[in-house]
């Protein structure tokens, strides 16, 4: 492993966990391809270790260390260090921003999606005054850039937006016709949150839900079909609180890892229990699950290198969301 990739690595591990990381564990995530048997290489990695460290800091990357629960020296980067910071931007700037976004997105160059993300923190954020542009919260890279640049649409003319919604409840997709108020980003998912006329209530619907193309309302295509609700305030929708509070419906699940990928167990939204580590390298996993759809997201995020081994309620959503999948992929 060279020393980009290495850095790259001890970047991703830190900022994928909320907690601190001690060096022991580094040892066998991180730098488990360098030596660290005996006292000598221990000695050795640990000096690798501080450069590698200093480098980060040095590149504007803050390694806070941090005490972990049983009183040892941790390291963790401080997520919302990566925010961009505000800036004053007027209406105009701000929409100027946001075409540029859209033709850089289309660029097919290597640098589109990290473009796109700091776009959009620009264009759109939560501290800036919403009275011209919507309200739309930055976390990840979208997954439906299709679906979402028609919301962007509707929500910056304040338009209406049709389209097939499949509720995780509903065993068929509802035509939905919504008052777009505001988009955010929780753990990797979009989010639209707005009247929805269907139900008569405000809404949050997450992207990867809707199974149809967004449609934005083009009768009089100059005016706004709506209005914001007085007050209105996005952060009063989204549920920040994580992890949730333990609940009577949590759920234990065993999660299977590749050898290549197990250093990724403690990213994810559940609370660790145990593991069990086998002579191939490959560790299963058991987890606390208080959000079986977020969870099973996450593991199906790592593609062939984790699965889902128990219960036999999650394995069933996973195989349901794949032939989601299945069925989206033969209707395009």
């Amino acid at each position: 492993m060279d020393k980009i990739e290495r850095l790259i690595n001890l970047m991703a591990y830190l900022l994928d966990t909320s907690r601190p990381v001690t060096f022991e564990k580094l040892s066998d995530t991180v730098y488990k391809s360098q030596p660290h048997r005996t006292k000598a290489e221990k000695n050795a990695l640990h000096k690798m270790f501080e450069r590698d460290k200093e480098e980060l800091r040095d590149m504007g990357v803050n390694i806070e260390v941090r005490k972990t629960r049983d009183g040892e020296e941790g390291y963790v980067i401080p997520r919302g260090r990566y925010y961009l910071p505000h800036l004053d931007l007027t209406p105009e700037e701000k929409v100027a921003l946001t075409i540029v976004s859209r033709l850089f997105l289309g660029s097919g160059t290597p640098f589109s999606g990290p473009a796109h993300s700091a776009f959009l923190k620009l264009v759109f954020d939560e501290d800036a005054s919403l009275s011209d542009v919507p309200h739309v919260r930055w976390v990840e890279s979208p997954g439906d850039r299709e679906a979402l640049a028609s919301i962007l649409d509707g929500l910056m003319r304040r338009k209406y937006l049709r389209f097939s919604y499949r509720a995780l409840d509903a065993a068929e997709p509802i035509e939905r016709t919504v008052e777009p108020y505001g988009l955010f980003n929780r753990w990797g998912c979009w989010y639209l949150v707005g009247l929805c006329h269907t139900r008569k209530e405000t809404r949050c619907f997450k992207l990867d839900r809707i199974v149809s193309d967004v449609e934005v309302n083009e009768k009089k295509p100059k005016t706004a079909d709506f209005e914001l609700p007085q007050g209105f305030e996005i952060r009063d929708q989204i549920p920040w609180e994580w992890p949730p509070a333990r609940g009577v419906e949590d759920i234990e699940s065993v999660v299977h890892f590749t050898p290549r990928l197990a250093f990724a167990r403690e990213s994810g939204p559940a609370r660790h229990l145990s593991e069990t580590r086998y002579e191939d390298g490959s560790l299963e996993v058991t987890y606390e699950v208080s959000d079986p759809e977020h969870f099973v997201e996450w593991v199906l995020g790592f593609g062939a290198d984790a699965r889902i081994t128990a219960p036999v309620e999650l394995k069933e959503m996973v195989t349901e969301r794949l032939r989601g999948i299945v069925r989206g992929l033969r209707t395009r």
